[in-house]
């Protein structure tokens, strides 16, 4: 990529965050099918804010970018192949107060999926889409893939599990979808358009999660 281009990133996220060696670019630059592809260089924002300014930053100069979480699928969705800028939101990762009335907790898009278990657990609550990978795998990707995973015949897949999205638009806009709500029929119903869209969209920033209480015994069969 340009070198102007990678200066203005680490004007944004800071010269530690963008990363361009070749091991950085393979390893960002796939999933765990191992197509074959390799990022033209790898940004880590800390904020919505900096998502927001970098996506704007490649909208200005037409440079691609796919974002790049867990890299747990199994579908080469993240695979560059063109030397796409890959946007990983690890350092977005803060998990909210479960709000126990409601059921829910708010989380960022690189909170790991194992990470908000846990974190609800100590509220007798989870969040039911369980995945073998769940220790690697991000909440932004459950969602942008609308994952299944190991539970998905008792809970369903992750849409159902989802009151509110923030996202970020290629031009850098910050959308809210659905403010947490229930009950809303205004319009397109947006938040499920994003869900299982795999950042063709926009990127998930932030998400309401539905939490339920975890099942009293569990078996496993073949």
């Amino acid at each position: 990529m340009k070198t102007d281009f990678l200066k203005k990133c680490e004007a944004i996220v800071g010269a530690p965050f963008v990363l361009t060696s070749e091991e950085d670019c393979s390893a960002y630059g796939m999933d765990w099918t191992r197509t074959p592809g390799k990022a033209g260089a790898v940004v880590l924002p800390s904020s919505v804010k900096e998502v927001s300014q970098i996506l704007k930053l490649c909208s200005e100069t037409k440079t691609s970018v796919i974002p790049s979480g867990g890299r747990t699928g199994l579908a080469g969705g993240i695979t560059a192949q063109n030397q796409e800028l890959a946007l990983n939101l690890s350092r977005l990762n803060r998990v909210d107060p479960v709000d126990r009335l409601g059921r829910t907790v708010r989380v960022q898009a690189g909170a790991t999926t194992q990470g908000v278990h846990e974190h609800c657990e100590k509220e007798n609550l989870t969040w039911p889409i369980d995945l073998a990978s769940k220790g690697t795998s991000q909440i932004g990707g459950n969602l942008s893939t609308n994952a299944g995973g190991v539970r998905v015949i008792r809970y369903g897949m992750a849409r159902r599990w989802v009151s509110a999205i923030q996202a970020v638009l290629m031009s850098g806009e910050v959308i809210e979808l659905n403010q947490g709500l229930e009950k809303n029929n205004t319009g397109y119903d947006l938040l499920q358009l994003l869900i299982g869209s795999e950042g063709t969209l926009a990127v998930i920033t932030e998400a309401t999660l539905k939490l339920c209480p975890p099942p009293i015994h569990s078996r496993v069969f073949l």
